[in-house]
């Protein structure tokens, strides 16, 4: 028996250090953005160092990649569960970055070769890709200084539209515009933060997919209750004054009798638990000078249903 104890203990700390690795605000200190020594050299990547560690997640240097304009990210795991879970101390994510410089997409957008070399480092990344244009809008604002002599076939932006458009729909590839290297770093991290919450939120929704209706979605009026308590006594209240035929008086005078549901229930199973109950007097705040009213035995007696009933079917008129 106190083998077993002691075999879910540990079960439950494995647990929880594992979710720690997946867990918003813990989840960045495990991630790892693999970039290229090539790419982190270029000088549109210079804040991405500051702005990472701001984020909370590590910089590696990748030379193996097999592009030098990609990004990629790994989840680190702690030694203790890989160990003891069988896991692998890195755990590489199924998405990637392709930074290009604008100057760079045009010339294969004007030979057409923008697909099919997107869709090339794609399958050689084996991950899902995403294109970032550095300086889109730079380029187009020089493109208009060029003069008819200049042997340069220039992109104009209907013709980045339409590739852009291709590439979404023939290599399921997105495209991001950034113009400086503090866009750049940031939405460096934030693709790390999305992908390391990922799978938090994926085991959350499937959570929410199990029940007949989104919880999560019905947040109107919502009373706030820390760790400690606090504000479970204006829960309480408001859980009376929404019932048919409640105020916001009489779920005062309610919980003013009744601290809790705990103590309202155990009331009512006496057998003057409903005559007591509709004994409250309830005060007319907004008539002045005005005599208290009682609760009534129609409210109580549905009240006693409400939380004595053993059959979750039944109607109470």
């Amino acid at each position: 028996m106190r083998r077993k104890k002691e075999e879910k203990k540990e079960a439950r700390a494995i647990a929880a250090e594992k979710n720690k690795i997946y867990k918003p605000g813990e989840c960045m200190k495990h991630m790892t953005i693999e970039v290229h020594p090539g790419l982190s050299s270029e000088w549109y990547m210079a804040e991405l160092p500051r702005e990472a560690a701001r984020g909370g997640a590590r910089v590696s240097s990748a030379a193996a990649l097999c592009d030098r304009n990609l990004i990629l990210w790994s989840r680190c795991v702690p030694t203790t569960l890989s160990d003891q879970l069988g896991l692998n101390s890195k755990e590489q994510c199924d998405r990637a970055l392709y930074v290009q410089l604008a100057d760079d997409v045009a010339w294969k957008v004007v030979k057409r070769e923008l697909s099919a070399h997107v869709t090339a480092v794609r399958d050689m990344a084996a991950c899902r890709l995403t294109l970032v244009v550095f300086g889109a809008k730079d380029y187009f604002k020089t493109t208009g200084r060029k003069t008819l002599n200049s042997s340069r076939k220039m992109m104009t932006e209907i013709d980045f539209e339409m590739a852009k458009a291709d590439l979404l729909v023939s290599a399921e590839c997105d495209t991001v515009l950034v113009e400086t290297p503090n866009e750049l770093g940031l939405l460096i991290v934030q693709f790390t933060k999305a992908i390391a919450e990922a799978p938090h939120k994926q085991a959350k929704r499937a959570l929410d997919e199990q029940a007949e209706f989104y919880m999560r979605g019905d947040n109107k009026k919502c009373v706030r209750v820390d760790s400690n308590g606090n504000g479970l006594s204006g829960l309480w209240q408001q859980m009376v004054a929404i019932l048919p035929n409640s105020s916001l008086e009489t779920s005062r005078a309610v919980c003013a009798q009744y601290r809790s549901p705990l103590e309202l229930y155990e009331a009512l199973q006496s057998p003057d638990g409903v005559t007591s109950l509709a004994e409250v007097p309830i005060a007319r705040s907004a008539v002045a000078n005005s005599r208290s009213r009682r609760l009534g035995p129609e409210f109580a007696r549905k009240m006693k249903t409400l939380l004595t009933a053993g059959d979750g079917n039944i109607l109470i008129e």
